[in-house]
């Protein structure tokens, strides 16, 4: 399973520095320490993590509720991810009636709990670990075990059963760790006879391992909506930065290190693609003791901090988001583990979009129900009225104008 590594300090100074031409705003929620949050739906209104014994969901109406599951440690692999619509937590639970640990799925409406077997083998107790979901939560992936020394990445759907991707280096393990909404695009990694965990793409069952300039990247963790972009953590062979990869352009670096020695992780992905966070630490230091950074094309690479202050965010000054590990498909939420001194944290960090002109009903579209507001508002005297795009007291000329000018879609 990974662990992942963070670093103990960071330069803001060797980011670049984002760019907003229209400041948003968000909020920070801190959901306590000792936990670590995961994963969140599609726009991550629900949230979920592990803490010392057990899975957890979080929502504004309910708070942190815990569900049962296997939190990572101690032999047990997985982890806690959730369907694109919040009903459905994934995972490893141990089945009570193998008493094996098992890939495993929790119906957040219901509360029960099903388990869903291996390939026939285990390991220390484990049979198998889920480590994702499709966005509809019909397919499962992460490990299974094929003897207690071996291990191949694994696919779950009602209608198959447990099934194996196989490996490609003989006698060797993979895993998977993501899929694309509809899990046919399965990412996660082939162990070479080395020991060198390599970033492996899975399409229809058939196997791509992926490198840059003929050089091996690691493994690769998360992937965008149609299976297009996959993410991935650096390695020696290129610059430790982590990557980007489409089976089109290839693989590229995200950014270099901001310090000498220090190692870049991507964790997730935006459901278009567009957004990747990650973090950096020096090599061997803890996870939560790194460094979280927010890439997009336009801007690169920029600390996690500067974005949420240029966001409009407050975050408190001696709280660092150290270790982002989901960004929810809508790219609004980040959700990971934040460091306060020597304290993890769970951490819930939430961008608001900035207004969109014209769009009266608040859809996130300029269109027709929107104008036939206006016109039917046409004239009034108001300075409440939404139709009065620009509060001027009056819905007139200038607010069509306006409504024209955005017309469709809202900018993200």
């Amino acid at each position: 399973m990974i662990h992942w590594p963070i670093c103990k300090s960071f330069s803001i100074n060797t980011l670049l520095i984002l760019t907003t031409h229209a400041v948003a705003d968000g909020t920070f929620v801190h959901l306590g320490t000792g936990l670590t949050a995961y994963d969140s739906n599609n726009n991550g209104s629900v949230v979920v993590g592990y803490g010392t014994s057990q899975y957890w969901v979080w929502t504004q109406a309910t708070g942190r509720v815990d569900v049962g599951g296997s939190t990572p440690g101690n032999g047990v692999g997985g982890r806690p991810r959730i369907s694109s619509d919040g009903t459905l937590l994934t995972g490893t639970r141990l089945n009570p009636t193998t008493n094996l640990q098992e890939i495993s799925s929790y119906s957040i409406s219901s509360g029960i709990w099903d388990s869903f077997g291996g390939l026939g083998s285990s390991s220390g107790g484990e049979s198998s670990s889920g480590w994702g979901v499709s966005d509809d939560g019909t397919t499962l992936v992460g490990l299974g075990w094929v003897s207690a020394g071996s291990a191949q990445a694994i696919r779950w759907r009602a209608s198959t059963g447990v099934v194996s991707l196989g490996t490609t280096v003989a006698g060797r393990s993979t895993r998977a760790n993501d899929c694309n909404a509809g899990g046919d695009v399965i990412v996660g990694w082939q162990d070479s006879t080395s020991g060198f965990r390599q970033g492996a793409v899975w399409v229809d069952g058939v196997q791509t391992l992926i490198s840059l300039s003929g050089s091996p990247l690691g493994e690769a963790s998360g992937v965008s909506i149609d299976g297009t972009w996959v993410i991935g953590n650096g390695v020696t062979s290129n610059g430790s930065n982590p990557w980007r990869w489409s089976r089109d352009t290839g693989a590229s670096n995200l950014g270099v290190p901001p310090t000498a020695g220090w190692q870049g992780y991507a964790t997730s992905i935006s459901g278009d693609g567009s957004i990747i966070i990650g973090f950096y630490r020096p090599f061997g230091s803890p996870s939560f003791f790194g460094r979280g950074f927010i890439w997009t094309a336009a801007n690169g690479m920029v600390d996690l901090n500067t974005y949420a202050q240029t966001q409009g965010v407050v975050v408190p000054t001696d709280t660092i988001l150290a270790l982002p590990l989901s960004i929810s498909r809508d790219g609004r939420t980040i959700v990971g583990n934040s460091r306060q001194g020597n304290l993890q944290n769970a951490f819930i960090l939430t961008i608001t979009p900035p207004p969109c002109a014209g769009d009266i009903n608040q859809d996130g579209a300029v269109g027709g129900i929107d104008l036939a507001t206006l016109l039917s508002a046409w004239g009034l005297v108001s300075g409440t009225s939404p139709a009065d795009i620009n509060q001027d007291g009056q819905v007139d000329g200038t607010d069509l104008t306006t409504l024209l000018s955005s017309w469709g879609n809202c900018p993200n």
